[in-house]
């Protein structure tokens, strides 16, 4: 009996320090994978491929998903690792995980990227396809907008990834 609780014991522990190592190395490289995204986006041809582009749009909310989906993955890690604790380094980066998770919400961005589109589309419609100074006017300043959306989001981003490499999860 004890030789099976100690099988059990070292094996759950073996497993949890795996999950641990695993969710840093995710998000990682869904911070570097977003990182890309967000560079396109805030310029104009992401913009544009994000408003004329089925294929670039449901990869781009597919991206926010898995980021949200592994940030509450993180969120419980975090926070059963850290239980009781007054570890700063923990709190903080709970604090950045519920900014993300209730401030920029994958429905906020596809609301928030719906309305951009509308605008481009708008101003596509009003202009034509000739392009010119009117149009890029307008579009420019769509695109400050988007950009600073964007930026918002992988500022949390880069900050949740930068507190769990000083986090000692494993």
């Amino acid at each position: 009996m004890k030789r099976l609780f100690f099988i059990f014991f070292f094996t759950t522990a073996f497993f949890t320090q795996a999950q641990d190592e695993d969710i840093v190395k995710i998000i990682d490289d869904l911070t570097v994978k977003w990182d890309k995204r967000a560079g396109e986006l805030g310029k104009y041809t992401g913009l544009k491929y994000y408003c004329t582009s089925d294929f670039y749009r449901n990869e781009t909310i597919e991206l926010l998903d898995k980021i949200h989906h592994y940030d509450t993955v993180l969120y419980q890690v975090v926070s059963e690792k850290y239980a009781g604790t007054n570890d700063k380094e923990a709190k903080a980066t709970l604090d950045e995980i519920l900014t993300v998770e209730t401030e920029y919400t994958t429905p906020n961005f596809k609301t928030f990227l719906s309305e951009e589109c509308a605008l481009y589309n708008e101003a596509s419609e009003e202009y034509g396809t000739q392009s010119g100074s009117k149009f890029y006017k307008k579009v420019e300043k769509i695109e400050q907008e988007l950009a600073k959306y964007v930026e918002n989001i992988t500022n949390r981003i880069d900050l949740i990834d930068e507190h769990i490499h000083h986090l000692k999860l494993n």
